[in-house]
C-alpha cells in the first residue's frame, strides 16, 4: 500500500522535474547537517540527516540518523548548516532506546542481531516476531548468495510497529501512510524504513506457543508479515534503492516469492519459491480472459494495473506467476536484471518505453514466445 502512495506522491510533488540533478559521489556525504523546512502541509520539521542528492534548484534528498528519508522543495527549506560531525547512523541500542520515546506509553522494544521490534502487545508476541524475521532474513540472504548475487548488511537496524488491536495500527497508520494502509494488516513504508503491524494473535494466551498455533491456523496473515518483512529486507541489502525507479511487478514479484504460506508448519511460514495457492489460482482464473502480449506489457511498462481497485489482485498475481517461472527457469537473466535495476539512481523515473526496453535487452524482444512460455510454466505447477 505505501509503495503505491509513495509514486503517487513524489509525482504529484513534481519530482519528476528533479532529472537535472547533481548527486554526489556513489558514498553519500559523511557531513551531518542540520536542515529546517516545513513539510506540505507547512508542519515545521527540525532534522539531523546526511543530504544523498541535491537538486539544480536547491532541493534535497535527505536521510536522517535512523534512516527515514525526506524530499525537501528548495520553498519549503528554511535553514541548513553543517554541525562539523561525521554522519553515522543511530546503532541498534541507540534506537531501541530512542523509539518507545517517540510512540508512547506502553511501548517497549525488543532487540535481534537485525531488528528492533517495539511494540504495546506483548513481549511474548514481540519476541515471536523477531524471531520470525530473523529466521526470514537467514533466509533471504542465504538464497540470493547461492544464487550469485551480492547482498550488503543492512546499514540502519530493521524496525517493526507492533500495534496491540487493529484500531490502534489503523490510526497510526492513516497519519503516517494513509487511509488505504489503515485496511490492512501491516505494511513497510519506504519513507520511514519501517514495518509498522498489529497483534494479529490477540485472542490467543501469551505463550509462544499459542501465538504460534493461533497463526498456524490463518497462514496467510503470516504471509502478509513475511510479505513486508521481505520488502524491508530487499531494500537494505542492495536489492532495491529506496525512491528509485522498482518496478512494482518486480518488487511486489519478489515479496509474493517469499511469502508462500505453509500450512504444515507450526509457525505458518518455512518454505522459500513454494507455489503460492491463491497468486496461482487468481491468475488462472485471469489467464482466461487476458490479452497475452498486451498483458504482459502493460505489467513491465507501468506500476498502473498496481493503482486499479479492478485490475490489482490480477497484477499481483501475474507479478507473482512471472517471478516464479523467471527466477525458475530464466535464472541468470532474472538475477542480471535484478542487479541492473538495483543501480538505478534515486528520484529518476524511466518512461514506459524505457522500463519495457531494459527489460527486453535482458528477457529478449519477443514477448508474446516469453508469455507462451509462462503460460506452458503455468500448466506445470
Amino acid at each position: 500500500m505505501t509503495h503505491y502512495r509513495l509514486i503517487s506522491l513524489l509525482l504529484a510533488m513534481g519530482v519528476t522535474a528533479w532529472a537535472a540533478l547533481r548527486v554526489h559521489a556513489d558514498e553519500p556525504p559523511a557531513t551531518l547537517e542540520k536542515i529546517s523546512f516545513h513539510d506540505e502541509k507547512r508542519q515545521p520539521h527540525e532534522i539531523f540527516g546526511r543530504v544523498l542528492i541535491e537538486a539544480a534548484d536547491g532541493g534535497l534528498l535527505v536521510e536522517e540518523r535512523q534512516g527515514r528519508l525526506w524530499t525537501i522543495d528548495k520553498p519549503q527549506l528554511k535553514a541548513r548548516s553543517s554541525t562539523g560531525e561525521q554522519y553515522h547512523p543511530l546503532t541498534i541500542d541507540e534506537l531501541a532506546r530512542q523509539l518507545p520515546q517517540e510512540l508512547g506509553p506502553g511501548f517497549e522494544a525488543i532487540t535481534t542481531k537485525h531488528y528492533i521490534v517495539c511494540g504495546n502487545a506483548g513481549r511474548e508476541y514481540a519476541e515471536w516476531t523477531a524471531l520470525l524475521f530473523e529466521r526470514l532474513y537467514a533466509a533471504f540472504q542465504n538464497y540470493w548468495k547461492q544464487r550469485g548475487v551480492r547482498l550488503r548488511e543492512p546499514e540502519f537496524p530493521l524496525v517493526a510497529i507492533v500495534f496491540a488491536n487493529q484500531q490502534q495500527f489503523a490510526e497510526f497508520a492513516t497519519r503516517d501512510a494513509g487511509p488505504d494502509a489503515a485496511t490492512a494488516k501491516g505494511y513497510y513504508s519506504i519513507a520511514s524504513n519501517r514495518m509498522v503491524m498489529y497483534d494479529l494473535a490477540s485472542a490467543s494466551g501469551r505463550q509462544r506457543g499459542d501465538i504460534a498455533r493461533k497463526l498456524a491456523s490463518a497462514p496467510y496473515n503470516v504471509a502478509t508479515l513475511v510479505h513486508e518483512a521481505t520488502h524491508q529486507i530487499a531494500f537494505n541489502s542492495g536489492l532495491h534503492t529506496r525512491y528509485a525507479d522498482n518496478p512494482l511487478w518486480l518488487t511486489e514479484g519478489m515479496a509474493m516469492f517469499f511469502e508462500t504460506p505453509d500450512l504444515k508448519n507450526r509457525s505458518g511460514w518455512r518454505t522459500v519459491g513454494a507455489v503460492n495457492p491463491l497468486r496461482l489460482r487468481q491468475f488462472r482464473d485471469y489467464a482466461r480472459s487476458r490479452r497475452p502480449a498486451n498483458s504482459l506489457q502493460t505489467l513491465l511498462g507501468s506500476d498502473a494495473r498496481f493503482l486499479d481497485a479492478e485490475q490489482m489482485a490480477d497484477a499481483y498475481a501475474e507479478a507473482w506467476t512471472l517471478t516464479h517461472f523467471l527466477i525458475r527457469t530464466r535464472k541468470q537473466e532474472y538475477v542480471k536484471y535484478l542487479t541492473k535495476v538495483a543501480e538505478k539512481s534515486r528520484l529518476v523515473w524511466d518512461t514506459p518505453e524505457e522500463r519495457l526496453a531494459e527489460f527486453q535487452a535482458v528477457f529478449g524482444d519477443d514477448l508474446q514466445k516469453l508469455d507462451r512460455d509462462l503460460l506452458r510454466y503455468l500448466q506445470k505447477l
